[in-house]
This record gives C-alpha cells, structure tokens and sequence, in this order.
C-alpha cells in the first residue's frame, strides 16, 4: 500500500520486524456514528505507533521453538508461567539457566499507561487469531505511541499495526483487507462494538467519509485545510464513555434527535469542505460540539481550550474523539494557526491537509 508518509515498515520475511500505523482525527460525526449517522475522519501521518516483533533467547533449538508454538493461549494474561497447550494440557515454557522463560517479552514508552503489557499480549493474540496465524514464540515486542494521545486512535494504530507486523513475519506481503480484520479484532477487545472508523482510517490512511454498515468512502482531491491539534489524556476510558452515552441516550429520548442533528451537520460539513466553504464547515464543528456537550462528553477542561481557541483566532474548536478530557481539534487559517498553537501550548500542533 502506497500512502504520503515515510514509513519504515520491514519487507515482508526479514527479520526483526518494524510495522507502523497512523493515528487519525474525527473532524465531524464521533459518538453519533456509532448510531449509524454519517462521520469524517482524518488520518494523522506524521504521528505512527510502531511495533517491533524480533526473536527471543537465542540459541533455542527447533524442539523447544515447537513446544512454545502454542495458539491456544492467546488472549491469556501475560503472567510468564506455563501455558496451555492445544487439548487442554499444559505444557511449560523452556528454561534458559534454569530461569523460566516468558512467551512474550514487551517493552512499552514512557508514555504507556500503566498496566498496558497485558493488554498489548491480548492484542497481539487477537491480531494473530483473525489472521489464522500463531504468534511466533518465543518473541520479543516492542510498543511505541509516537505521539498518539486520547482521541487519536491509538487502539485501532496498534490493531493495524500487530497486523502489517505479523503478516511480514510470515513473509506475506501485508494486504489491507488482513490487516483490517486484525485491526477490528483489536478494536473489540478494547472498545467492545466499535463502529468500525478508526482502524478503517489507520488501514487506509485516506480521508474518509463512514457510514457504519456501509463502505467507507475515501476523500481524494479536497480542498486544503489547516487543523491544530491539542494532545489530552482522558481520564475515563473509551469503553467507559461510550457506554455512558449510550446509557443517557436510552433514559432521553430528546438525545436521539441529538444524534440525528449531528448527522445532519456531519453531512453538510463535509459538503461546506467539498466546496472550500471555511466557513460552512466552521459552522458545523460548532454545532456538533453543542451537541456533544449534550451528550455528556464534555469536560470542563474541553470547554477551556476551545474559548482558548476560538479568542487566539480559530475559526471552530471541539472535541475529537471520545471527549472527556481527550483531544481537542481546532480549524483554523494560516494566519491564526500559529496563535492558535500559541494559545494551546507547547504540545499542540498543526496539521494540514490537501
């Protein structure tokens, strides 16, 4: 696949593997997309989580690489003990100086929540379970985020990203149909029914216009646009908020109409965009973040930085992503980009498309 960025992924065969993925940015549609209204998402380039896949303990001979070969523990949590081999027996992984072994050794950045390697474990089973390939144990896998923050896509960069990794393990040539069922496996294990935007973006590295149940349309020959984005890390998982809207929208009935308004607003945003109508566009991020804040997504902490935004010059501001303290997007000109910046700090940053 042929995308803008310099990614140094590894061929396909060569060993250790380095595999990267793109983060993205939800311009217009997140929350009520997941309700089957119309979203448009943006992939993030410049910002790739990478994953290195490389052998561990050398000198460990063909009997014992056999024995570690065992698919039926994926999704187990990585606790270096003795796994479960096919049948239900149990069988324990060599021993080097007469210390045990673990079947995965994971190495993460300073920027990883706490807890993650397990997660990262479950991940990479699922990824390799989708693609009807054992992990190759004993491995040795490294995680980093490259900048990508709540709200950026970061599950769904990993998902594509185990996937692109262990399809050139393999020696097969990673193809976007594989890697896209590796990335929505992932995304299940972290977001229970995603709607399915994030990974489509990390796979495609296009713009795209997602309808959930329908075939995503990629984005080509738009006009320009010039974005600054604001990096937070939610307190509340994704799962966790998402949920809680769901929850709300059950109690209300007027948040139906809720979601159905940012539908229409996701719909003639991306047509103000199509046309190079700044300002029409402009218009329906501010509409959808009022409705955001219906929804129960907004955080005080949001609320700041885009009267932040919008006083160094942004045209528009809110939220991206899951909200609540997340990651805020603001569309801006040339000219109040780097005020914009300015008024957001030294994490923010630009983007621009077209």
């Amino acid at each position: 696949m042929t995308t803008s960025s310099d990614r140094p992924d590894t061929a396909p065969g060569h060993r250790p593997v380095v595999a990267t993925a793109c983060g993205k940015l939800i311009l217009l549609g997140e929350h009520a997309v997941v309700y089957g209204e119309p979203a448009l998402a943006l992939p993030l380039l410049d910002r790739r989580l990478s994953v290195v896949l490389a052998e561990q303990g050398a000198g460990w001979g063909p009997m014992d690489l056999a024995a570690a070969q065992i698919s039926s523990q994926l999704g187990q949590p990585l606790d270096g003990g003795a796994a479960p081999a096919p049948g239900g027996a149990t069988r324990s992984m060599p021993a080097v100086r007469g210390q045990q072994v673990r079947p995965i050794e994971i190495t993460l950045d300073e920027a990883a929540p706490p807890g993650s390697s397990p997660e990262i474990y479950r991940a990479l089973g699922a990824a390799a379970q989708a693609l009807g390939l054992q992990l190759p144990l004993p491995l040795r896998v490294a995680v980093r985020g490259g900048g990508l923050r709540s709200g950026m896509g970061t599950s769904a960069a990993l998902g594509v990203a185990l996937g692109r990794a262990l399809l050139a393990w393999y020696g097969q040539q990673p193809v976007d149909a594989q890697v896209f069922g590796a990335a929505e496996a992932v995304e299940r294990l972290f977001h229970g029914t995603p709607s399915g935007i994030d990974h489509t973006v990390a796979t495609y590295e296009r713009p795209i216009w997602f309808e959930k149940g329908s075939k995503p349309v990629l984005l080509e020959s738009m006009p320009p646009l010039s974005l600054v984005v604001r990096p937070g890390s939610s307190s509340e998982r994704t799962v966790d908020i998402v949920d809680g809207v769901r929850q709300r929208v059950g109690s209300d009935p007027s948040l139906v109409r809720t979601l159905a308004e940012m539908g229409r607003w996701s719909r003639l945003g991306q047509s103000a965009w199509a046309a190079g109508d700044l300002g029409g566009l402009a218009q329906a991020m501010s509409e959808q973040q009022e409705c955001l804040d219906c929804l129960g997504v907004v955080h005080g902490w949001d609320r700041e930085g885009i009267s932040s935004a919008l006083a160094a010059g942004a045209l528009a501001a809110k939220i991206t992503g899951a909200g609540w303290g997340g990651t805020l997007l603001a569309l801006v000109t040339p000219e109040s980009s780097s005020s914009v910046r300015s008024a957001w700090g030294p994490e923010s940053f630009a983007v621009e498309l077209g």
